[in-house]
Parts: C-alpha cells; structure tokens; sequence
C-alpha cells in the first residue's frame, strides 16, 4: 500500500534529539567504558592469577593504566552532559536584531541595547 507524504509521521524536535543522544551515546561513549572496565578488571584478573612474578609487574600497570583511563573517559562524557546546550537565535526585543541565547524565549535584548540602557539609567541617576 503506497502512503502519502502528508500520511507520514515527522519527527519532533524532541524525538529527534533523543535520537541523537542514543547514538551517540551507542557509537562513541559505551565502547570506550566498556574498554577501559575490560583494561582495568583485565589488570585486577592478571593480579588474582597469582603467576610468581609476571602477576605483579603486569597486573598492577594494567590496573593502573586501566583505572585512569576510566576516570578519563567518564571524566570526558561529563563534560559532553553538562557542556553549553543549544544555541538559539532569537530576535531583539528592542532592535529586532538576532541574539543568541540558551533558551527559545521571545523577550531577549541584545547586548547593545543593554548596553544603552545601562548608559541611559546611569544618565538619570545623575
């Protein structure tokens, strides 16, 4: 059965970014946890082994090594969480300009023009 384009679902914004977040988090962040726990539990393991010498002069560098690039790596996706979010261009409230912003909110001034009101306040205090 043949469906027409006005028949078909769009993706909202929020689908689409939720999207986003899940493949990114799939293809880039998972693998990299997954092998620095490898690394680090695989340093941990070579320990237990109890091999006379090789156990301690290889399983405490893994373990190390393993350890800080955990704490690197999730390190790394904390800042990719909580880094600036998205950027908007929402018009001046006052000039009409475009102002970037965080937020989609419509009573935004521009910078100049909080400038000039800054300037035109002080005036009037004086």
């Amino acid at each position: 059965m043949v469906k027409k384009l006005s028949e078909e679902k769009t993706p909202t914004k929020k689908e689409i970014d939720f999207q986003n977040i899940l493949s990114n988090f799939l293809t880039r962040q998972l693998p990299r946890i997954i092998i620095c726990l490898a690394i680090f539990l695989g340093g941990i393991l070579i320990l237990f082994l109890k091999i006379p010498v090789w156990s301690l002069i290889l399983g405490l560098p893994i373990t190390q090594i393993g350890f800080i690039f955990l704490i690197f790596t999730l390190d790394d996706i904390a800042k990719n969480k909580i880094g600036v979010g998205s950027l908007y261009a929402a018009p001046c409230s006052i000039c009409g300009q475009p102002t970037i912003t965080y937020t989609l909110d419509r009573d935004k001034i521009c910078p100049q023009c909080r400038k000039e009101i800054k300037e035109k306040l002080a005036e009037q205090k004086n």
